[in-house]
């Protein structure tokens, strides 16, 4: 019977040990997937504002007037004549990308769109032909000067039992256009 429960005590130290790891590498699996998604999410957001800021001031005709129309640490807001028409005037050639609240959002001739949630900072720096930054007190009388925008987004996401994950994307856009 001592024998037995000797048995029992050592099987039971080794099923705990063998729990306590698996319990581990769950942990460790749920938050290395977790900061893949956040990472993966922040680039392609980053990468679908990079595809549209490239085309901003796109004035073939030389007659639309297209470019920056608001430019702050969080909020773009440009147009571009997208049909080549001469004009700005056609809802999708006004674009404009902002956060509010844990939400990126896009807004276009389809109304306001979420890109993404989740979204704990968005942060857009302006630099001029030189790549020096324009000052954020400057922006709106220096607008014309921006020819790359710098965008920086923070995406956190609950990771289970583990802290919330928090993953940064920048990226630089050089526009084509201004």
């Amino acid at each position: 019977m001592v024998e037995m429960l000797l048995v029992l005590a050592a099987l039971s130290i080794l099923f705990g040990a063998i729990y306590s790891g698996f319990e581990r590498l769950n942990r460790s699996y749920t938050a290395e997937n977790v900061k893949a998604a956040a990472q993966q999410s922040a680039r392609i957001g980053v990468e679908m504002m990079v595809q549209d800021i490239r085309l901003a001031g796109l004035d073939p005709l030389g007659t639309a007037g297209a470019g920056i129309v608001q430019a702050t640490p969080t909020r773009l807001q440009f147009t571009a004549d997208g049909n080549y028409d001469g004009d700005v005037e056609d809802g999708f050639e006004n674009i404009t990308y902002e956060l509010n609240g844990t939400r990126l959002e896009q807004t276009n001739h389809l109304g306001t769109e979420v890109l993404l949630d989740n979204v704990s900072e968005l942060r857009f720096t302006y630099l001029d032909a030189d790549n020096l930054p324009i000052p954020e007190v400057d922006l709106a009388s220096r607008r014309p000067d921006i020819r790359v925008i710098e965008i920086s987004l923070t995406i956190n996401r609950p990771a289970g039992n583990n802290p919330e994950v928090s993953r940064t994307y920048t990226t630089r856009v050089r526009c084509r256009n201004l």
